[in-house]
């Protein structure tokens, strides 16, 4: 009885050792982020909202300022992706069209898709051109709601961005009555809502704008 506890306890006493010594292996290859002896800059560890954001609510300090604006519109259009082409020739974070980038001075695709700089200078100029397209109809309609959609400059900016100045300015006249859907079956009345209240007071209106890069 004797001999077979002793040989049990010796048992237990390995089996011990195996798992300490396992226990210690495993601390030494983990990543040094999850251990307390971290040695230099951790910086580069992200926090919570750097890995779990949603462009259109999360991104810190934004919200309804221009920022938040290029943002949220870039992220509707393709997911923030500066290289993205549609199945329609649609290019950028964008979505440019043909016609839009000749009308920003763009005559290289090519290298508006290769340039982030480039395709916000080029989206600063469209803002610009719409704005004074519409800059009539923006000081007669804002603060008035047709057909249950409430409107504001950054809203009807948002609108002509999908559908052209021309199709927001038919809402307008015909009192809400009159809306434009493009080939995404995407009415403009959608992003006239969800793009609403954004800042772009520091836009100003200029049908002669242009990339300048």
């Amino acid at each position: 009885m004797t001999k077979r506890f002793m040989k049990l306890s010796v048992l237990l006493v390995l089996i011990a050792i195996f798992i300490v010594s396992y226990t210690s292996k495993g601390e030494n290859t983990s990543s040094s982020i999850f251990t307390s002896a971290i040695v230099g800059d951790i910086n580069n560890i992200p926090f919570d909202f750097e890995v779990d954001m949603n462009p259109q609510q999360r991104i810190p300090f934004v919200g309804k300022s221009y920022f938040g604006f290029c943002e949220d519109l870039g992220f509707s259009e393709s997911s923030g992706n500066y290289k993205a082409v549609n199945r329609l020739g649609y290019v950028g974070k964008y979505q440019f069209g043909a016609s839009t980038l000749k009308w920003v001075g763009i005559t290289n695709k090519i290298k508006f898709l290769e340039s982030p700089l480039l395709q916000e200078e080029a989206f600063i100029a469209l803002i610009s051109k719409n704005k004074w397209v519409l800059r009539d109809y923006i000081g007669k309609y804002e603060g008035k709601v047709l057909n249950g959609v409430k409107i504001t400059e950054s809203g009807l900016i948002a609108a002509a961005h999908l559908g052209g100045a021309g199709n927001v300015k038919k809402f307008l006249e015909s009192k809400g009555k009159d809306v434009f859907e493009d080939a995404n079956q995407v009415p403009i009345t959608r992003y006239m809502k969800k793009f609403s209240n954004y800042d772009l007071t520091h836009i100003l209106p200029d049908n002669n704008a242009r990339v300048t890069l």
